[in-house]
């Protein structure tokens, strides 16, 4: 289509005004946010899911209790501009990737885009007020939005379901305890993974581990994952029991950094001879996602952060593990799982009682990654 002699002008002086790049640059990251906020408004409504079943003007209206109906049409021509949503014989349906997807059930995406209205973008319109505030004083989106981080978190699940299924078929344990163990997917993978394991799981919300018993009990699960509500940070096992192998996977940067070597120190306590602790995080910075998360973390009440690079095996070492191997496990993101051998499990290792790891990982008697 040629340009109008108008549309030349208006370039022209656009180019002449300076920075045309960076407000080109703008009008796409303008429309990428457009699309977020768009999808997010479509799942927090319920629009959606209306949208997943098809129908017209009218039947949507009605749905939806609209009064104000030139709003809804306004949002409609939205999501049709962006090709999120399609309108044809008078019909309006899903229609983008992203829009079925969600509509299918793809939960992560679900909490992702529902989250972007409040948890993911109210730092940032906050920032001010945050950087002049008390420490320890800041923002409850973990508490409030504790649902839809749990499912986002769950983006890394595939990655670090793989790292479990070659660590648990290479070391064997019998017993594991999954620290902050949530809804206890990790321990549901690992009693998948090893029919003959027992899993230890706890986590500080009650509600979360009283609906995660019901699932495993009706998944046949409830004999061999025993769950428990409590801080890993009080708690104690029962009598003589020891771990083969600890979990604390994508949680560690929920406790203060001062407070993660005492923890990996009361953890390795816990390990029996042939014991090993798996930290697995991602780590800032590194990434444009790791950054991100990192900055809403920190603008939280309390002393939440992701590690920095090398400070878990820094902590794990000063804790006195002495070998420490460490693995990306996600594709362009800082995310690494840091597997540990406390100082007692490592004198029964290099004794020769126990083969020595097949890994080629870095490691060194330190902890320290070269």
């Amino acid at each position: 289509m040629s340009l109008s002699r108008a549309q030349v002008g208006g370039i022209l002086r656009t180019i002449r005004a300076g920075h045309a790049t960076a407000r080109a640059l703008a009008i796409t990251d303008s429309r990428a946010v457009v699309r977020s906020l768009f999808l997010s408004s479509a799942i927090r409504s319920g629009l959606l899911d209306d949208l997943s079943a098809g129908g017209t003007f009218a039947e949507i209206a009605a749905k939806t209790g609209c009064v104000r109906r030139e709003r809804l049409q306004a949002w409609l021509d939205m999501g049709t501009e962006l090709g999120e949503i399609t309108q044809r014989g008078g019909q309006y349906r899903v229609r983008g990737r992203r829009a079925r997807a969600i509509a299918a059930g793809d939960t992560v995406l679900r909490a992702h885009y529902r989250s972007m209205l409040d948890y993911q973008t109210g730092p940032y319109a906050d920032l001010q007020a945050l950087l002049s505030s008390e420490p320890g004083d800041g923002r409850t989106d973990l508490d409030q939005y504790a649902d839809d981080i749990a499912q986002v978190s769950q983006a890394a699940t595939p990655f670090i379901a793989s790292y479990l299924t070659a660590l648990i078929g290479q070391t064997r344990p019998g017993r594991i305890l999954d620290v902050g163990c949530g809804t206890a997917i990790y321990s549901r993978i690992a009693a998948g993974i090893a029919p003959q394991v027992l899993v230890d799981g706890i986590d500080l919300a009650e509600a979360v581990i009283d609906a995660a018993r019901r699932e495993l009990r009706l998944a046949g699960l409830g004999d061999r994952i025993q769950l428990h509500a409590g801080d890993i940070r009080s708690w104690t096992p029962g009598p003589g029991i020891r771990y083969d192998l600890i979990l604390l996977l994508n949680n560690i940067y929920y406790f203060p950094r001062e407070e993660r070597a005492p923890l990996y120190r009361q953890l390795s306590d816990m390990l029996g001879d042939r014991g090993q602790l798996v930290v697995a995080s991602l780590t800032a910075p590194g990434s444009v996602a790791a950054a991100h998360l990192n900055f809403m973390l920190t603008c939280q009440a309390g002393a939440a952060a992701l590690p920095r690079p090398g400070e878990i095996e820094t902590d794990l070492s000063g804790a006195g593990f002495r070998t420490i191997e460490t693995r990306p496990i996600v594709p362009t993101e800082p995310f690494l799982a840091v597997k540990a051998t406390g100082l007692r499990q490592w004198v029964y290792l290099t004794n020769g009682v126990s083969g020595g790891s097949s890994s080629r990982s870095r490691r060194t008697g330190t902890g320290r990654r070269r």
